[in-house]
């Protein structure tokens, strides 16, 4: 049927077919898919296909192409049997021309792997992702540096399987052919590194994760210096590796020194501050270090509070702007009653400022003289003026 179909195209756009060789009917086709017109890129690119072979034959390598595009169309489309088909006699024209070992299959080993696992054909997949391993390996070298996204690739793969056990070699290979070509402290390492810092906590392995998170802070830190947010990220990983390990006192530190990090990353009110404070308070508490956890906690509550407040005021704004009056001022009472409570630390780390209040008791006001409520609501702006006069500035 296909086949009628694109004999048909032949005919009906004869003209075409006279004027146009096959690669520029391909590179109008990858045009057309880039604006994602597929339905127009498919007979464009089938009609391609079809006049390079009648100009080459049926199993010359520069078929590959055309095949290897039309099956990305394919794909794209969610055919993927039809994409199957492309990709494998891709492959079979290829093997031909080139031998079973060489590099050239590589590219359309891979897109079969992925295929495969997309349409869940789990055993075919693995096949030919780990025959990528042994084309790459006997055509190239066993430490070539793509081997390392091969291996990654295959681990993956395992993952997503949840077959963790058979993942973690793959990422150990990746791991030590990056390192062999360029370093220890190669930035390339951070992908497969934290792949198998994951596959480690999947299975509950924490003291294997120590390793890796520790090279990982030390690559971050050769990159972006001490200080950097890049740096807080990864000693906080392993500072929790060491608290599912009820080791308080090794993950403490680690914790003391991305909670500057932080602090100096982050605005003092910022709700991403929040967990990290209450990660050092936690730490603290475990150890019975209360003195120094209470604080910590107490400025974790300001930030969540502070932000519930904000949230609150554009809750009530929203009900305003439908006309739903009397919600909006439960909500507005609500987070005044809230905003009321939070503590005023002082500092930098002050997340209780009292503008949030003032901010909250502006809004009620306003809804309030919207209501025709006059007197209330000069009664809460001179609350709300008198807080501001308080405040230093």
């Amino acid at each position: 049927m296909v086949r009628i179909v694109l004999m048909l195209l032949i005919a009906l756009a004869g003209a075409s077919a006279q004027t146009d060789d096959a690669a520029d009917l391909r590179q109008k086709g990858a045009k057309l898919v880039a604006q994602g017109n597929y339905a127009q890129a498919e007979p464009v690119l089938a009609l391609a296909l079809v006049v390079q072979e009648r100009a080459t034959g049926p199993e010359d390598v520069s078929l590959t192409g055309y095949l290897d595009a039309l099956a990305a169309l394919y794909r794209a489309e969610g055919r993927n049997p039809d994409a199957q088909k492309q990709y494998e006699r891709s492959l079979a024209i290829n093997q031909k021309a080139t031998g079973a070992n060489s590099s050239d299959l590589i590219p359309d080993l891979k897109s079969l792997a992925v295929l495969y696992a997309a349409m869940h054909k789990d055993a075919e997949a693995e096949v030919d992702y780990l025959r990528v391993i042994s084309v790459r390996e006997k055509s190239k070298s066993v430490n070539d540096l793509d081997l390392a996204h091969d291996c990654s690739d295959l681990a993956g793969f395992y993952i997503s399987r949840k077959r963790f056990a058979v993942a973690e070699p793959n990422l150990r290979r990746a791991i030590s052919v990056i390192e062999k070509n360029l370093g220890a402290l190669a930035p390339q390492l951070i992908g497969p590194m934290d792949a198998l810092v994951g596959v480690y906590m999947k299975q509950s392995d924490f003291p294997a994760a120590e390793a890796p998170l520790r090279q990982e802070i030390s690559i971050e830190e050769s990159l972006y210096g001490p200080s950097h947010e890049n740096v807080a990220t990864y000693l906080d990983r392993l500072a929790m590796v060491y608290y599912l390990e009820k080791r308080f006192a090794d993950a403490q530190p680690l914790y003391e020194r991305s909670l500057p990090i932080w602090e100096a990353t982050l605005e003092p009110d910022d709700p991403e501050l929040a967990p990290s404070l209450d990660n050092l308070a936690v730490v603290y508490a475990s150890q019975e270090k209360f003195a120094k956890a209470a604080p910590l906690y107490q400025r974790s509550l300001a930030i969540r509070e502070k932000a519930s407040v904000q949230s609150m005021n554009n809750l009530a704004l929203s009900l305003e702007g439908k006309d739903d009056n009397a919600a909006a001022e439960r909500v507005y009472l609500r987070a005044i009653t809230m905003a009321e409570r939070i503590p005023h630390l002082p500092g930098r780390a002050n997340v209780g400022e009292v503008g949030v209040l003032t901010k909250t008791l502006r809004n009620y006001a306003a809804l309030l003289r919207k209501t025709e409520r006059l007197a209330e609501a000069a009664k809460i702006e001179a609350r709300a003026a008198g807080l501001k006069a308080a405040t230093p500035q």
